[in-house]
């Protein structure tokens, strides 16, 4: 059931929309933890929870602009949003000089959106409807840009790791790799935008629609939210930064788990929970669009602007190197969801492995 969402009403105050209470409570948790001389675990987990519950909220407006844009720029402009409390949080880390934390953040956002997310829709789909059908074709050019991007978000590092000429290179082979990858992002923007370039936009409900559900909200509130979160996100994610380093001390996990699992769950949640939903549905193509749009997105916008972006705010330089591990994870993870995928049809027992794969790389990189 959907939560009501804002009521408008002429020349009176409009009702707060629950998400938004939520978020409201959540950031004086974590503004009250922030200022306590108390637990480091509890900052930290409050100010995780402020992100996430806020990130919710930017998820909301997104929706709420549904009925007055078409489909295609709503999509687009869906994905870009959704990278903006990592890069928030990716950006307050540099600051701070936690640049292993940012590197894991990248990679655990592509780790998790194809062994998490994928994971858990085929499970839940599988054990509804045994199996899940696929159309090959529909994701064939998803699959083919996904090696292809990833192959150059992963080329600087695989150069230093390789021991190449290039490897003395480093910061230019990550400007150099961030710049195509960028390119590429808006050379497709185009053709992005121009899908179902012939559908109107789908009409707004008025109040009194038999379904019962509330309006839209108006477009000066859509905006009013979206600026508040992410003004809101940047608060919390200095709280989140400066509790990290005492509550990875206390509880005795390492930075790069927390980057890899934690941060990156908090941002995907408002992708991974939808795809669950589909799959559950039985819609398996609009569930993987979901998440391996959201791999896609890590590497065509989130990567090439935390390393652009950081020297231009102070936070000093952030390359394109990441660790071995990091990279192995990551292939090991494109290929196996290529796999999985590429013959049309899933099951819960293939979702159940790419699950436990992703609990296996948990705990290898707990220590760090």
């Amino acid at each position: 059931m959907r939560i009501r969402t804002l009521y408008r009403r002429p020349a009176c105050l409009v009702p707060l929309d629950l998400w938004l209470w939520a978020a409201a409570l959540a950031m004086l948790a974590a503004g009250g933890a922030a200022h306590a001389s108390g637990d480091p675990v509890a900052g930290f987990t409050a100010a995780l929870v402020a992100v996430a519950v806020t990130s919710a909220v930017m998820g909301r407006a997104v929706d709420q602009l549904g009925g007055r844009l078409r489909p295609a720029v709503i999509g687009t402009f869906q994905a870009v949003i959704g990278n903006v409390p990592e890069l928030i949080i990716g950006i307050m880390a540099l600051q701070q000089g936690l640049v292993l934390v940012v590197q894991a953040a990248v990679i655990g956002s592509t780790l998790n959106l194809l062994l998490l997310g994928n994971g858990l829709a085929f499970v839940v789909g599988g054990l509804r409807h045994r199996t899940l059908p696929i159309d090959p074709h529909r994701t064939q050019i998803t699959r083919v840009a996904l090696v292809m991007l990833i192959t150059i978000l992963m080329a600087p590092a695989l150069a230093v790791m390789l021991r190449t000429p290039a490897a003395e290179h480093a910061e230019t082979l990550s400007y150099v790799s961030a710049a195509a990858l960028l390119a590429v992002f808006a050379i497709s923007l185009p053709t992005r935008l121009r899908a179902n370039g012939d559908m109107s936009p789908p009409e707004q409900r008025s109040p009194e629609t038999e379904t019962g559900e509330a309006p839209p909200w108006p477009l000066w509130l859509v905006l009013a939210v979206l600026a508040g979160s992410g003004l809101l996100i940047g608060i919390e994610a200095d709280w989140f930064t400066d509790s990290l380093e005492p509550a990875v001390d206390a509880v005795g996990m390492s930075t790069a788990f927390v980057g890899l699992f934690i941060v990156s769950t908090v941002g995907n949640l408002s992708q991974i929970g939808p795809a669950v939903q589909l799959a559950w549905r039985g819609d398996a193509d609009t569930a993987t669009a979901i998440t391996m749009e959201g791999a896609l997105q890590v590497a065509l916008l989130l990567a090439p602007l935390l390393t652009l972006l950081a020297p231009l705010v102070g936070a000093g330089s952030f390359t394109l190197i990441f660790p071995p591990m990091m990279i192995v994870a990551t292939i090991a993870a494109v290929i196996l969801v290529v796999f999985v995928t590429i013959d049309g049809k899933v099951n819960a027992v293939e979702g159940a492995m790419l699950v436990a794969l992703y609990a296996v790389l948990g705990s290898l990189f707990w220590w760090g």
